[in-house]
């Protein structure tokens, strides 16, 4: 048993396992970006090093006891205080870490301006509140490249509006434990038809979704929204500002591919004798991802600890004397 503990409290089994989460979490992220951190697997290794963790702080306070014993200093104290605060430090942010991956949520959301999403709905949360969305925007360089992306949004709890939060990249809304991320966004393109039972629709469509109009086989493909359109670019767009806004779109006629075209906006398409769509509007909506992270504050606190505790051991570190040369 005794070297069973041994092993187990080693700082080398400690470098081992974290050698192991580092590989383990570069392989799995990539695989698995949003679910990986809280597979068994992450969960046991993480497990495994607090273990480790916890009876080396044991071990570290032990022998604090016998050097301060031996070696009574205020220099002395500081120093082997701060390194048992690293060590504390280190198992709060471990635990914290665990408790996000047993019961930490992370799920996605897409919303139009004016959509509005009940969060205890989207996640097992003490607290259910309401998100709508007021307007999404991109800001632009004067070069055409984005500069920024900004969710205007309002928190509503019981029906009443109790705060306004602009959410743009590194930025994030926190409330009441959770965090929205502005994470991506799309196009819903406006389309006018007319559909299979001969009636005018004016319908909006996401990128990739089907169209099938009256009076033809053929069904329509709106694969993507270019905001500044360049054949001599293909599919990518000279920049996100919406200078030369096209729909590019194929027409396929039982499952084969009969060509591919780009439409300008408000500019009537035909897709066969006398069947014409037109594309008529463009409007972004956002894309956030909304997070529950119970073991945050832990994460926060262990972290506080770590840097205390690291400069109080190189505040406090031994000072070495200069070896005096006579002449």
């Amino acid at each position: 048993m005794h070297r069973i503990y041994n092993f187990i409290s080693s700082m080398k089994t400690g470098l081992v396992l974290l050698l192991l989460i580092g590989l383990a979490s570069a392989i799995g992220s990539s695989l698995l970006p949003s679910t990986f951190f809280q597979t068994p697997l992450f969960e046991l290794l993480l497990l495994l090093l607090l273990v480790n963790m916890i009876l080396c702080t044991i071990n570290r306070i032990k022998r604090t006891s016998r050097v301060l014993i031996s070696k009574p200093g205020s220099r002395v104290w500081l120093r082997q205080l701060g390194i048992i605060s690293l060590h504390l430090g280190i198992v709060l942010i471990l635990i914290g870490g665990l408790v996000y991956s047993t019961s930490g949520q992370n799920e996605r959301i897409h919303l139009m301006s004016g959509d509005q999403v009940d969060m205890g709905q989207v996640l097992d949360i003490k607290h259910p509140f309401t998100i709508e969305l007021d307007e999404f925007r991109i800001e632009f360089n004067e070069d055409g490249s984005p500069s920024q992306y900004i969710s205007e949004v309002t928190v509503l709890e019981q029906g009443q509006a109790v705060e306004q939060v602009a959410i743009s990249v590194n930025y994030p809304l926190n409330y009441r434990g959770v965090k929205a991320y502005q994470s991506s966004f799309g196009y819903l393109i406006t389309t006018q038809y007319v559909a299979k039972n001969n009636t005018e629709k004016v319908e909006g469509f996401l990128e990739g979704q089907w169209l099938e109009p009256a009076d033809t086989n053929r069904r329509i493909k709106i694969y993507k929204y270019i905001p500044n359109f360049n054949p001599e670019y293909g599919m990518a767009s000279v920049s996100m500002r919406p200078d030369n806004p096209h729909i590019v779109f194929s027409v396929y006629e039982d499952n084969k591919l009969l060509g591919v075209g780009a439409a300008k906006i408000n500019e009537p398409t035909q897709i066969d004798e006398n069947v014409y769509i037109t594309f008529s509007g463009v409007e972004p909506y956002t894309i956030l991802d909304v997070k529950a992270d119970p073991g945050l504050p832990l994460v926060m606190v262990g972290g506080i600890i770590l840097m205390l505790g690291v400069c109080l051991a190189l505040l406090a570190a031994p000072v070495r004397k200069k070896n005096s040369v006579q002449t």
